[in-house]
């Protein structure tokens, strides 16, 4: 079940988590490091301007306020974000390694820190990449300290560290550095797995939940054979009219399954006034109202089709507040029943019932339009007006052609 469809939606869903999750991830990092480093910066900055080391300020401050300000702007993309950070890490490994502090230095530090939060503010690549950074950056260190070309920035020139001290230093390091990065690989891939998993799952599930929808809207119709193919066409048309509102991807969903159960509570009206071939007396008609109840004392313990309840609720509502169940008016009406409720109307008119013939296009168009401010949202006609207007002129030119 899913098929390729489905292994994309899940791909993409994964994608969605990790980007959130690693964006919260540079937002602490950067809050900590932004305030953390605060004392460390006045007391260093104060202790180069006593040695005229203003290269080394210069740098230094430029690092600690490129914290601060992608730390404050959060509209800044996480990765960009990220690569501050990463950046800033190396920039002070350089200035601990080289100005006074020498192999013992924190540097090391940074150059062991970088890559692990490259791994989790960006991923596996981006890992192995500032694992190689950071090995070639102690490796360059090394090679000027041996060629004693930063002697005079350090601190103990006199008592230069051996080469083979060098050596083993770097390869423990490295060897560290890599046991890190390999234990945070497999974790992430375990951590994907499990999330692979559950969104399968997940997507199995919402799958079988709208096949179930499919099910009942064709149960209705199989009950209620004069209006087979209504659900269908009406939830098709109203996802068409709610993209032209510019209704949300999950709002829409939320449209295609209340449309798909908008007469579900016609379920609970028996037969001799479902089904009557004429026109209904007043307490039929009384009776018919009540499917619109009978589809909340349905559906409303179902939690996952708490927001899809909206169309088969209230679509019968009208604008000025003479409808039902509940006499709402104007926008306390929900969007989606208003947009429905027009769509429903046209669709039922233009369709052949057992107590009338179909109307003509124009005729329907005409009545939907007198009815505009009483009975449905006058932005929903006016929208819903274009769209027949333009599938009516594409289906004449078809016909042309």
């Amino acid at each position: 079940m899913g098929g390729k469809g489905g292994a994309a939606v899940r791909e993409e869903e994964i994608s969605d988590v990790l980007r959130e999750w690693r964006s919260r991830a540079v937002t602490v990092i950067l809050n900590v490091m932004a305030a953390a480093a605060s004392p460390a910066y006045v007391i260093a900055t104060m202790m180069w301007y006593k040695a005229d080391a203003w290269i080394s300020i210069f740098l230094l401050s430029a690092a600690y306020f490129s914290l601060v300000i992608v730390a404050v702007f959060r509209r800044i993309g996480f990765r960009k974000r990220a690569l501050t950070v990463l950046s800033v890490g190396y920039l002070m490994a350089v200035l601990n390694l080289g100005t006074g502090g020498g192999l013992e230095s924190s540097g090391r530090l940074y150059l062991l820190a970088m890559p692990v939060f490259a791994f989790i503010l960006a991923g596996m690549r981006a890992g192995w990449i500032t694992t190689a950074v950071s090995a070639l950056v102690y490796a360059a260190f090394c090679v000027l300290i041996h060629k004693g070309i930063l002697n005079d920035l350090l601190v103990a020139a006199s008592d230069p560290v051996a080469l083979s001290n060098w050596i083993t230093r770097g390869i423990t390091f490295l060897m560290l550095l890599v046991m890190i990065i390999t234990l945070l690989t497999r974790m992430s891939r375990f951590l994907f797995k499990t999330l692979e998993a559950e969104r399968k799952l997940s997507f199995e599930l919402r799958q079988t939940y709208d096949e179930t929808l499919e099910s009942l809207a064709r149960a209705l119709e199989l009950r209620d054979i004069e209006t087979a193919g209504h659900s269908h066409r009406v939830c098709e048309t109203t996802k068409k009219l709610a993209g032209r509102i510019n209704v949300d991807h999950d709002d829409m969903i939320e449209i295609h399954r209340g449309s798909l159960l908008h007469d579900i509570g016609k379920m609970g009206i028996k037969d001799s006034v479902l089904l009557k071939p004429g026109k209904l007396t007043s307490e039929e008609f009384k009776l018919m109202q009540k499917h619109t109840v009978y589809a909340y004392n349905l559906l409303a313990g179902i939690p996952y089709l708490a927001r899809a309840l909206e169309i088969p609720y209230c679509h019968h509502e009208k604008w000025d507040g003479s409808g039902y169940p509940r006499g709402l008016k104007g926008t306390e009406i929900p969007l989606s029943a208003r947009i429905f409720s027009v769509v429903d109307v046209y669709d039922a008119l233009t369709t052949d019932r057992p107590y009338r013939q179909a109307w003509s296009r124009e005729k329907t168009v005409a009545y939907i339009k007198e009815r505009a401010g009483t009975e449905f949202d006058p932005m929903v006609v006016e929208i819903f007006m274009k769209l027949i207007h333009e599938e009516t002129d594409f289906a004449g030119s078809e016909e042309q052609a």
